[in-house]
């Protein structure tokens, strides 16, 4: 009998756990949960001796070399002091596992579990920390060098890619379409033009928020997580993540996100200095982001389903579009 096709399998949890329980040296597995669908899928472990992450990436979305370039970096700079969630190796001292399913080969890797509470950033102190903890980052990748294929945060990723994704859920509102490839064309042209003067390139976490994929510790101690949007990119578009995410919680208050900003940029200047080109980019790069999150949601809704996406969500989207200014 022929299977039919499958996009996306979700692998048991009691399957994986009896995986993990056989594969490593953690002790023994007495809960593990299905934690988070996103991405990829997100399984929280808790042995008798401490609790970890194991995560499973998606077969459509990541190839092996994409992986391992992720783990050696996050070994590399576990290893240089920066506090990350580090891989663990199995009892064979491999941090892969291929799980053979039906839409391909799904790898899993187990994280240590990052101590402390995800939180968003909604004050200065904790913003000048993250500044830091990002300037600090940036200035250890600098030193990073991989065998590793990893995708390039180019305009064909920022850009290009997204607005092709795009293109067949607005084929009925192609005058707003035109809108967004003009606007594409605009930001890339911006971008073009900052380049000229030089702009930090560089290995880039991808996606530094600020609301997850970081843990304030009590003692104070930081440490970030989930680096699978990580690769070679501007570090101004690695910020602008930051940028952007604050000035969607701050909402319409201008002085409480020029304060957040202010003190981001302060911890980060504490460890390595950005230039006024690439200051003057982050505003082009939060733009930029925008519309890749935008060709994200498109791209995600055959696993998530497309009830979200609807004629309200465009409509949101095309009014913040057509609603900025420094374009």
């Amino acid at each position: 009998m022929r299977l039919f096709p499958v996009t996306y399998s979700l692998l048991s949890k009691q399957a994986v756990g009896l995986h993990i329980q056989h594969n490593y040296e953690i002790g023994s597995v007495v809960k593990i949960q299905y934690f988070l669908r996103g991405m990829n899928d997100t399984y929280e472990v808790e042995t008798d001796v401490d609790k970890y992450i194991f995560r499973i990436y998606r077969a459509d979305r990541r190839r092996l070399s994409d992986i391992e370039f992720e783990l050696e970096l996050l070994r590399f700079l576990g290893a240089n002091g920066i506090s990350v969630s580090e891989p663990i190796p199995g009892k064979d001292g491999a941090y892969l596992r291929g799980f053979d399913v039906m839409e391909g080969i799904r790898y899993g890797v187990l994280f240590q579990y990052a101590e402390g509470h995800e939180r968003p950033i909604l004050a200065p102190a904790d913003s000048y920390r993250f500044g830091e903890s990002i300037g600090h980052m940036h200035k250890a990748a600098a030193h990073f060098e991989s065998r590793h294929a990893r995708e390039q945060l180019d305009m064909e990723f920022l850009i290009d890619r997204p607005l092709s994704i795009i293109g067949p859920y607005m084929e009925h509102r192609l005058t707003d379409y035109n809108y967004l490839g003009e606007l594409a064309a605009e930001l890339k042209k911006r971008i073009s033009e900052l380049e000229i003067k030089g702009l930090d390139w560089g290995v880039c976490h991808g996606d530094l928020h600020g609301n997850t994929n970081a843990a304030f510790a009590e003692d104070g101690k930081l440490t970030h997580y989930d680096f699978d949007l990580s690769g070679y990119g501007w570090r101004a578009y690695d910020i602008a993540e930051f940028r952007l995410a604050r000035e969607i919680h701050s909402g319409h208050d201008p002085e409480e996100l020029e304060e957040l900003w202010d003190a981001f940029l302060r911890g980060y200047d504490s460890v390595r200095s950005l230039s006024e080109n690439d200051l003057a980019a982050v505003p082009v790069f939060v733009a930029i982001r925008q519309l890749w999150l935008f060709g994200l949601c498109f791209q995600d809704s055959e696993f998530v389903g497309i009830g979200d996406f609807d004629e309200g969500f465009i409509d949101s989207k095309m009014q913040y579009f057509k609603g900025l200014h420094y374009v």
